[in-house]
C-alpha cells in the first residue's frame, strides 16, 4: 500500500509527497493525507503567481484556460474534486489535518467556493464554517484509544497546534461523527466520518509539518493507522453509543485527561532536568574527549562559564571574545603528551589573520594530554616544545584539567574579580596559563 500526502511532508519509502497540482491521479491511492490549510496556501500561491508550479506530467500551471502546453488552475481543481469523490467511492481513507474554513476566490473559470471544495461530505453535512470552527490550541486528549489514528494524536502532542475544531452541536454531527480526540475544553479535534464507501478522518495539526523529529515517525504511524482502518472497514461503533451515560465514566475520563496532562508536565520537567544534567556532564566529559568534534564543545562551554563569548571567524574557526580581549581557540588531545600539531594549526590561523587584516591575533591552545589518566595523574601533559612555541609566538596554553577546575569554581560562585583575572591571563599570557591560585578561599580574588 502506497500513501499519497498532499502538502504535508512525511518521510517514508511508501509515501508520495506532492501538492494538489503535481500529484498523480488521486483515486489511484486508497490512503490519502491532506493538510487542508497548506493545500489552500498552495492554490493561492499558484493564483497569485508567487511560485511556478507544474502538473505531474511537467505541464506548467497558470491561472487561465487550459491550452496547448499549459494547464489551467480551474481545470485541475475540478479534476481533483472528481478524483477525491471517486477515491472515497472506492473505499479510500482520507486523513485531513484540519484548518479553518476560508473562501477561495480569484481563480479564472472557477466559482468562489469554500476551502474544502474538493472533499465530499457525509449526507446531511457540509464542511462549512457552521461545522468547522477556527481555533488555536496546543493540547488534545485521546478519548477513544481503540481508534487507529489515536497514535497520531499521541505522536504530535509534544508540538501540537490545532487550527480548527468541530461544533458538536451542529445538526447532524452527533449521528455522523466518531470523535476520538478532544481539546481540554471538550471540543472535538479528531473525528471520523463515513463518506460514500470510504472514511474521512480529521486530525489536529502539528505546529510545523515536516520537521526532522516528526516526519519519519509520523510516516510510520500514519501507514500503520491507514492499514488498520482499511483492514477493518466496519470498525465504527454507532454514534449513539456515546450518548448513553454510564455512572462514573465521565468523571474517569476527566481524571484520565488530567492524568495525561500531569504526565506531560512531568515529561517536560524531566527533559529540562536531563538537559541541564547533560550540560554539566559535558564539563566532566571534557577530561577524556579528543578531536574537535568531541573536545571543542565542552571546552567552549567551560570558557563561557568564565565569561567568554563564543563566535566564529569567517573561516568557521572558534573565536572567544570578552572585555579583556579575544583569542583564537585550538584544542588538542592525546593519550600521551600533546605534541606540536596544535601549534602549527594556530600559527597558520594567526598568519592568515595577519595577512588579511594586518592584525596580530592572540591564541589559546587547550591541551588534554594523557587523557586516559585521571587528572591527579597527568604529569607532562604537553611537550616542552609547545611551551617554548607559545612563549615565542605569543599565545597561551591551558591544560584541560586546569580549565575543568576553573569551570567548577565558576559554577560554585567564584568572585567576579577572579573570573576577570582568569580571562585576562588567558588573553595576555605568553606560555602556560596558571589559574588554580585564583580559586582559593570563597571563590578567590584578584591576584595578578
Amino acid at each position: 500500500m502506497r500513501l499519497l500526502s498532499l502538502s504535508h511532508p512525511i518521510r517514508d519509502p511508501l509515501i508520495d509527497n506532492h501538492n494538489i497540482f503535481n500529484a498523480p491521479t488521486i483515486f489511484d491511492y486508497e490512503a490519502i493525507v491532506v493538510d487542508a490549510g497548506r493545500v489552500i496556501e498552495s492554490i493561492r500561491a499558484a493564483v497569485s503567481g508567487e511560485i511556478a508550479l507544474e502538473t505531474h506530467a511537467s505541464v506548467p500551471v497558470a491561472n487561465g484556460s487550459s491550452i496547448d502546453g499549459v494547464a489551467g488552475i480551474a481545470d485541475i481543481l475540478n479534476r481533483r474534486r472528481e478524483e477525491f469523490t471517486r477515491a472515497l467511492d472506492r473505499g479510500a481513507v482520507v486523513a485531513v489535518f484540519g484548518a479553518p474554513v476560508t473562501r477561495l476566490t480569484g481563480i479564472d473559470g472557477f466559482p468562489t467556493t469554500d476551502s474544502y471544495f474538493y472533499l465530499p461530505a457525509p449526507d446531511g453535512l457540509a464542511w462549512d464554517d457552521r461545522l468547522i470552527r477556527g481555533g488555536e490550541g496546543t493540547e488534545a486528549a485521546v478519548v477513544d484509544h481503540e481508534h487507529p489514528f489515536a497514535s497520531i494524536i499521541d505522536l504530535v502532542r509534544p508540538d501540537l497546534l490545532y487550527r480548527a475544531y468541530f461544533d458538536d452541536r451542529a445538526p447532524g454531527f452527533a449521528g455522523a461523527a466518531r470523535v476520538f480526540a478532544r481539546s481540554p475544553g471538550g471540543a472535538p479535534v479528531g473525528a471520523q466520518f463515513s463518506v460514500l464507501n470510504g472514511q474521512v478522518i480529521f486530525l489536529p495539526s502539528p505546529r510545523e509539518a515536516g520537521v526532522s523529529w516528526l516526519a519519519g515517525p509520523e510516516g510510520i504511524a500514519m501507514l500503520e493507522a491507514m492499514r488498520d482502518l482499511l483492514a477493518r472497514p466496519n470498525l465504527d461503533r454507532p454514534a449513539w453509543i456515546r450518548q448513553i451515560e454510564v455512572p462514573g465514566l465521565q468523571a474517569l475520563e476527566l481524571e484520565r485527561i488530567e492524568a495525561e496532562r500531569s504526565v506531560a508536565r512531568a515529561e517536560e520537567a524531566h527533559e529540562e532536568a536531563a538537559g541541564k544534567a547533560r550540560e554539566l556532564e559535558a564539563i566532566r566529559e571534557m577530561l577524556w574527549r579528543s578531536g574537535d568534534g568531541g573536545l571543542l564543545p565542552p571546552v567552549v562551554q567551560c570558557l563561557q562559564l568564565l565569561g567568554f563569548e563564543h563566535e566564529q571567524t569567517r573561516d568557521g574557526d572558534p573565536l572567544l571574545t570578552a572585555a579583556e580581549g579575544e583569542v583564537h581557540l585550538v584544542v588538542a588531545a592525546s593519550i600521551e603528551a600533546v605534541d606540536m600539531a596544535p601549534h602549527y594549526r594556530l600559527r597558520q590561523r594567526l598568519d592568515t589573520l595577519l595577512e588579511r587584516s594586518s592584525v596580530a591575533g592572540r591564541g589559546l591552545i587547550v591541551a588534554n594530554g594523557r587523557r586516559n589518566n585521571p587528572p591527579s595523574n597527568r604529569e607532562h601533559q604537553f611537550a616542552d616544545s609547545l611551551r617554548v612555541g607559545a612563549e615565542a609566538l605569543g599565545y597561551a596554553v591551558l591544560t584541560a584539567d586546569a580549565l575543568f577546575r576553573a569551570a567548577v569554581a565558576a559554577l560554585d560562585g567564584a568572585a567576579t574579580e577572579a573570573l576577570a583575572s582568569a580571562r585576562r591571563r588567558i588573553v595576555e599570557t605568553n606560555g602556560v596559563v596558571e589559574l588554580d591560585d585564583l580559586w582559593g578561599g570563597e571563590g578567590g580574588g584578584e591576584s595578578d
